[in-house]
């Protein structure tokens, strides 16, 4: 416990189980037919995951709900609880499969894009939205007491920078995700490492990518896009144009996102990662 794991009780059932507090975090709930949990990390935390659901309730871990196919939240379900039934949107399964992620137990139940999943008297909807953070990621909205709580793992979270290179994230699928999640209703939101935090940091995210993107594009545009000087070879283009970008958009969006913690270290990282969007498309 203490530093190395801690749970919060959020009212309504749901809990809070924070991994390295400060580090991962996944939520699990008591109902009246048995737990609920969600992505299991790893399986050295999927132990101490056993053993917090274990300080709040006897019943056992009867469902196990990944939030998208990522192998730094997912791992570990036959860790937590071997007897689960493991459930994801439909798409996770594919993923899985075709990686050939064979250490991961593979969802035996299917959601749909929009599907409501009901546990007894307790219920989370899911909203699959397409490829944001992943191809797979959905929202998932939990009940607590301070109203409905949305969860979008590594694509929400809350007080801090989107994360250095955006990996394996759909940059115009991220802005379309983050305004149909705007429409969702819901009090809080959580990510799968930070929060419950203010609704507001979903509208907020979605003007920081909506920025992002269109102040890379004025740069590279104003810059030439990718142009070599007279002798200047493609390697010393490529970084000489590309660092320039990196640090003039970094500073045009100090002024609005400046306060929020990981910014210097991870902004110029966001724009280069949108710059390899406008080169390529992807």
């Amino acid at each position: 416990m203490g530093d190395i794991w801690t749970v919060e009780d959020l009212g309504e059932g749901t809990h809070v189980f924070r991994w390295r507090p400060g580090f991962y975090a996944s939520i699990f709930a008591v109902t009246g037919a048995g737990v609920i949990a969600t992505d299991p990390i790893d399986p050295v935390a999927a132990r101490a995951y056993r053993e917090a659901i274990g300080t709040v309730t006897s019943q056992p871990v009867r469902w196990i709900l990944y939030s998208h196919d990522h192998r730094d939240h997912i791992t570990g379900a036959d860790v937590l609880a071997p007897d689960a039934e493991v459930i994801a949107h439909h798409s996770v399964a594919d993923w899985l499969a075709y990686r050939g992620d064979e250490d991961i137990p593979a969802p035996t139940r299917h959601l749909e894009d929009i599907d409501l999943l009901e546990f007894d008297s307790y219920r989370v909807s899911l909203h699959h939205f397409g490829p944001n953070h992943s191809r797979t990621n959905s929202a998932l909205v939990f009940p607590t007491a301070g109203g409905p709580m949305l969860t979008f793992v590594d694509l929400v979270e809350p007080g801090v920078t989107p994360y250095r290179e955006l990996p394996d994230t759909d940059i115009m699928g991220t802005i379309r995700s983050l305004r149909a999640a705007s429409e969702l209703e819901f009090a809080t939101v959580m990510g799968g490492h930070r929060g419950p935090g203010d609704p507001e940091w979903v509208t907020g995210y979605l003007r920081y990518f909506e920025d992002l993107v269109e102040r890379t594009e004025a740069a590279f545009r104003r810059g030439g896009g990718q142009n070599p000087l007279p002798g200047e070879d493609g390697i010393a283009m490529t970084e000489r144009f590309r660092d320039n970008v990196c640090l003039t958009v970094t500073d045009e969006l100090r002024a609005r996102y400046g306060s929020w913690p990981g910014f210097d270290a991870w902004v110029p990282k966001n724009v280069d990662r949108v710059l390899g969007y406008i080169i390529t498309g992807n």
